[in-house]
Order: structure tokens, then sequence, then C-alpha cells
């Protein structure tokens, strides 16, 4: 990133990324990786969260007293409470996956798998940071009508994934930490085998008005959702949009066959650019918009990168150039809009 010397503040999360076990040997690697750091020449402090919104108040103070990047040690909710904390400021956003879920790490390349079954390597991560540069990204803001607003990097979810976040951040925390983002997936088809239905909503992106009914909608910032899935292939972090993804059906089998295509030919393309991310003509039709409202009844849940946050009705609008974010050399090309400057 830079010859000159980085100051830099890491801030972890010590109930995120497994059992006690695994967290041990989670503090061991996170050591090591601010060790690497500080022999690349960085200088960095370590803050440690203490509860929920601690780590939104800790970069929002890392951010005053002049640290130039803050480093979130963990999976997607604690770099969503640390955007919370930088959006607008002059201190950049960098990420070392060292959590339960590591989607926005994966998607940009310093992770394979976001799983607990594959331990990513920290030093490694640490080295592809020092190697990175630091670009301007979008984020989103979600406003609920009831006066709550907040910001995310990777997506909002609305309805049957909302449901899911709900459940698995509450009665079921422990079977994330077992099986990492796999747990949502648990989740999923139990709600889906309880026979979960859609709501009559109606969206609004742009000047685009729908309205039918709704069983799961996707406002993403990025490529990859839910760690394996491409449901919006051509989102980028920089083109000053977000890319809506809708699931329109009563049931899940009707919303993924609409979303795919009644075609067989279509459906299957469009099948392999959901698990594969290749982008074509053939995409499945996430919309690009930079407003997105829903209403719906029955209310829908909503969530903000894993992270339940409200219930409909919601406005979601796309927030251009709002972050600072420590862009490693691996992240893929396809993921911006604006390429990367000449070394």
């Amino acid at each position: 990133m830079t010859d000159g010397r980085i100051y830099a503040q890491l801030i972890s999360n010590p109930a995120s990324g497994g059992a006690s076990g695994a967290s041990r040997e989670r503090r061991d690697a996170m050591r090591a990786a601010c060790g690497r750091l500080i022999e690349l020449g960085w200088t960095i402090s370590w803050r440690q969260t203490e509860g929920a919104g601690h780590a939104s108040e800790l970069a929002r103070r890392a951010a005053e007293e002049g640290v130039e990047v803050v480093v979130a040690a963990g999976g997607d909710g604690t770099v969503n409470e640390i955007v919370n904390g930088l959006i607008g400021t002059e201190t950049a956003l960098a990420v070392l996956p060292a959590g339960t879920a590591n989607v926005l790490a994966a998607q940009l390349g310093l992770v394979a798998l976001p799983s607990t079954m594959h331990r990513p390597k920290l030093v490694k991560a640490a080295e592809s940071l020092h190697a990175g540069r630091i670009g301007m990204v979008d984020t989103g803001l979600a406003r609920s009508d009831g006066g709550s607003e907040r910001h995310f990097l990777l997506w909002a979810g609305i309805g049957l994934d909302a449901a899911v976040a709900q459940e698995v951040e509450g009665m079921h925390r422990e079977l994330k930490r077992l099986l990492g983002p796999a747990a949502f997936g648990a989740v999923g088809l139990k709600q889906t085998a309880l026979g979960l239905e859609g709501s009559e909503a109606t969206i609004v992106m742009d000047d685009v008005r729908i309205h039918d009914t709704l069983f799961l909608g996707v406002v993403a910032n990025i490529s990859l959702y839910g760690g394996a899935l491409h449901i919006a292939p051509h989102a980028r972090l920089d083109d000053g949009m977000l890319d809506v993804a809708l699931f329109i059906g009563d049931n899940p089998i009707a919303a993924v066959q609409r979303f795919l295509g009644d075609d067989m030919k279509s459906a299957v393309q469009h099948l392999g650019t959901v698990l594969t991310g290749r982008r074509g003509d053939e995409s499945p039709a996430a919309q690009p918009a930079r407003i997105v409202r829903i209403e719906a009844d029955p209310q829908l849940p909503v969530h903000l990168d894993g992270e339940p946050f409200c219930t409909t009705p919601v406005t979601i609008s796309a927030q251009p150039a709002s972050l600072k974010l420590l862009i490693p050399p691996c992240a893929p090309e396809t993921l911006f809009s604006i390429p990367a400057p000449p070394e």
C-alpha cells in the first residue's frame, strides 16, 4: 500500500469465530497477523468489543483520533458495525477474516470459502492488505418508517433470509458457532418446511413500481450472497447503484422458478450464473436502482449484512463513494467499475 508507516487499529469481537478452542486459535492467528503487519511497517493497536454497537463506537473514535486504517477482525456483523462508525470519515476499512461468516473477505479474495471448516490464513491475508490500495466504495442506507437508519456494505435482505437471520442471531447462535454460514441454510430449510409464505408487497425501484407477492428480496452492493451464490452478478462496489433481486411467489419453489425463468434452457443458464458468478446477457434479472422502497402486508423482516434491522416499510438508497476501503490485490476486477490505478 505504501512504503511509509501506517497507523492502524484492529477491532475484534471476542464472541465471534467459534467455540473456546477455536477462539484461542483465532486469537493466536490474529496476533501473528498483527506481528506481520508490524514487521511490514505498520503501527497497530488492538481493541476488543464489549457488546452490541461497541465496534461502531470504537471505529468512530479511531477516525476522530486520525487512525488511517481500521481493521475489522471478525465476520460480516463486526464489519457492518465498523462501517457505521467510519461512514464519511477519512479512515479506511480493512477486513481480516476472523469471524464465523466472512462473506466480504471471500468477495475480496481473502478467503476461498466462508466456512468454519475452512480456517483463513490470517498472516497471508495481512500481507495482502499491506499490498492493497485504498479506494472509495458505495454503501447502502436503510431507513425504517419508525425513524431508524443504518448503513450496510454487502446487502439488505427482506423476507425469508431476514427471518432466518433473526432466528440465527437469537435462539440459534450456538448453531451459527458450530456451522458458520451453513447455519443460515439449516434454519432456512426449517422455515421453509414450516410453510413460510410471501407477502403482498409494493416494490418501487426508482421509477419502476411492482405489486406482487414477495417471498424474498435482496438489495445488493456486491455479487456474492450468503457465501456461495451470485444472485446479483453485475453488482459493483463503486458504480453508485444497488442491484435488486426479487423472488416473487407465495412459496420458495415458485419464487425460485420465477427468478430463474420458466424456460428450461434459460433457467439452466441462469442457475449457472448464480452458482459461478459468470456474467453475460443470460444473467438473472437483478435490477439496478438508486432508491428502493418496499411495503408489505403482512410486514416482512429486514436484515442488513446478516444483522436484524427492522420490518417493512423500509426505504433503501445507494450512498455513492461514502466509505474508504482497503482493497487487496486479490480482489476481482469485476467487483469495480473504476479500474485500479497503475502501480
